[in-house]
């Protein structure tokens, strides 16, 4: 009995020894990879290396214009500087290891010791497994770092959001205050809550045990995450804004370009000057250049550019032609009192209006514009939409507008852009979009789509086109603008490779120089090719001379780099 006993015991033992074994191989073999990675998750912590953690910023081909420069960072394990009976939940952290660290930290970075104690208490009360404490460190900085061994810190790559040369600057925007940091202006301020929503990408992580220490040799991990990420598409080429903003950088001290596709009216590029660094905007606030300022959106007079909505206006009625003469002494006299002088001195004397239009004479369009009147004018103001801030994603509100005051000097002045006519580089832009297509109207886009946090992407589908004036006013219109290239103002534009056309423009700011001159804004703005438009492009030049002097010569630039960049990617 004894005998058999035992040896049913021995089967049960046998039997829960199998049992606990397969279990335990399940939970090896089967799961173990899983519950590896939960349990390292439990007492793991992350940091991602990017400088702000917000969505990306992508071009029209998935380019990023956001998180560009890898630079050097210190961060902050503020767990691992626990003290036996250091009390946590004290109002101000301030743990001997923690003075410690920061007095050291601080002779190596040449910062406040009390500047760098704050941040880690705050970080430490906040619940906060990292915090960064310095970023840009220098090759000795770094050097210094490494070599230290100080408990608590680490220095690991980090991703800038911006260029500090203030690449695409006025449409991307900047961030700052509070945790997390909000967007202040530009794209990153109006798709805020878009990229707050951002989950994480790259991270550093340290695994800690139950106690809150890291174990050591499981700390400092690099990991990826596969979590979806927000983003912003937009409709600019990365390239093109690279070979406008280089060419800015060259020629333009304040001013603006815009480049648009004339077929879909999407923007290819958009910069303004003075540019300033993201990183730095306290320094910008109260300077007198106006740097924080996007001018490409701003409202100016816009001179003899404001001749192609006078001329589309009077085709269209079929008030003039262009082989219509007209004669120019000088100057357009109103009256005994008033008069405006042609910008040539003497006058073009008897020219066609072809001729005037090349010439950019100012007592023809006077002339023309009074013949048009002040009514039918202002009706091709408003169906032109030259006064329309729409842009396709983005929110814009330029101040611009076209206001003619009763009489003849006020429709005068109007006729060639100067006072009760304020438009931005933008709208002037779209008008010339409008004549190279045909006729055709739809509102500029900036953005393409947006993906949320989930996500889930939202795609900004354009308007429809309208038609706004005839095939054959389009047509006479191009004409026109071609005449200014070939034998008019806008020679300096011209390219051997390809024809284009345009229109130059000089306008009276009301400005007044420290050196007692006026200030004049210059333009220019065209498309090419002329005999198959594809991209409209805008130039303005604050304190210039002259639209051909000035403008034209950016034009051109910006189109030959344009011309190359497509001619060789056409070939690979």
């Amino acid at each position: 009995m004894n005998r058999q006993r035992g040896l049913l015991m021995l089967v049960l033992f046998l039997l829960a020894y199998m049992g606990l074994a397969g279990r335990i191989a399940w939970f090896q073999l089967v799961r173990g990879e899983k519950l590896s990675r939960e349990a390292v998750a439990m007492r793991s912590r992350a940091i991602v290396l990017k400088e702000y953690d917000r969505g990306e910023i992508l071009d029209r081909n998935s380019l990023p214009l956001t998180d560009l420069k890898t630079t050097t960072a210190l961060y902050c394990l503020p767990g691992l500087l626990k003290d036996n009976n250091q009390d946590f939940n004290s109002p101000m952290y301030a743990s001997p290891k923690n003075q410690e660290l920061s007095s050291k930290l601080a002779q190596i970075l040449d910062k406040d010791k009390k500047d760098i104690e704050m941040t880690i208490s705050q970080a430490r009360h906040s619940g906060h497994g990292f915090v960064r404490l310095a970023s840009d460190l220098n090759p000795q900085e770094q050097h210094s770092l490494n070599n230290s061994q100080l408990t608590g810190v680490i220095v690991a790559p980090e991703l800038k959001r911006y260029q500090d040369n203030g690449f695409c600057v006025h449409l991307l925007g900047y961030v700052g205050g509070g945790n997390p940091p909000r967007g202040q202006a530009g794209l990153e301020k109006a798709y805020d809550q878009i990229f707050a929503r951002s989950s994480k990408n790259q991270a550093l992580t340290s695994v800690f045990d139950a106690r809150g220490l890291a174990i050591q040799g499981l700390m400092f991990k690099v990991r990826q995450e596969q979590d979806n990420q927000s983003a912003l598409g937009l409709t600019l080429d990365k390239r093109i804004q690279t070979i406008v903003e280089e060419s800015m950088n060259k020629r333009v001290n304040k001013g603006a370009v815009v480049v648009m596709d004339v077929k879909s009216r999407e923007i290819l590029a958009m910069a303004s000057r003075p540019a300033f660094n993201p990183y730095r905007v306290e320094d910008y606030i109260n300077d007198n250049q106006g740097s924080l300022n996007n001018r490409a959106l701003m409202a100016y007079h816009p001179g003899s550019l404001f001749k192609m909505a006078v001329a589309t206006s009077l085709l269209e009625k079929k008030m003039v032609s262009l082989d219509d003469y007209f004669q120019c002494d000088g100057e357009y006299r109103f009256n005994d009192e008033v008069a405006i002088s042609c910008w040539k001195e003497g006058g073009h004397g008897n020219i066609t209006f072809k001729k005037a239009f090349a010439s950019s004479c100012n007592s023809v369009f006077i002339q023309a514009a009074l013949k048009l009147g002040r009514k039918n004018l202002l009706d091709m103001v408003e169906r032109l939409h030259l006064t329309d801030d729409t842009l396709g994603g983005y929110s814009v509100k330029s101040d611009s507008y076209v206001k003619i005051d009763a009489g003849d000097p006020a429709m005068g002045n109007a006729a060639i852009g100067q006072k009760g006519v304020m438009l931005s580089p933008l709208q002037i832009c779209s008008l010339v979009a409008s004549i190279a297509d045909d006729g055709c109207w739809r509102s500029p886009q900036l953005v393409k789509y947006f993906v949320d946090g989930k996500g889930k992407r939202t795609v900004i589908t354009p308007e429809p086109k309208q038609r706004l004036f005839s095939r054959e006013t389009s047509k006479n219109m191009r004409i026109l603008m071609e005449s200014v290239i070939n034998e008019g103002t806008g020679k300096n534009a011209a390219m051997l490779e390809m024809p284009v056309a345009g229109k130059t423009g000089t306008s009276q700011s009301g400005r007044i120089s420290i050196d007692g001159e006026e200030i004049l804004d210059t333009w220019f703005a065209g498309y090419f090719p002329a005999n198959n438009p594809r991209w409209a492009i805008v130039v303005l030049v604050e304190q210039g001379k002259s639209g051909a002097e000035d403008a034209a010569p950016v034009f051109k630039e910006i189109s030959q780099g344009m011309l190359n960049l497509f001619s060789t990617a056409a070939s690979e």
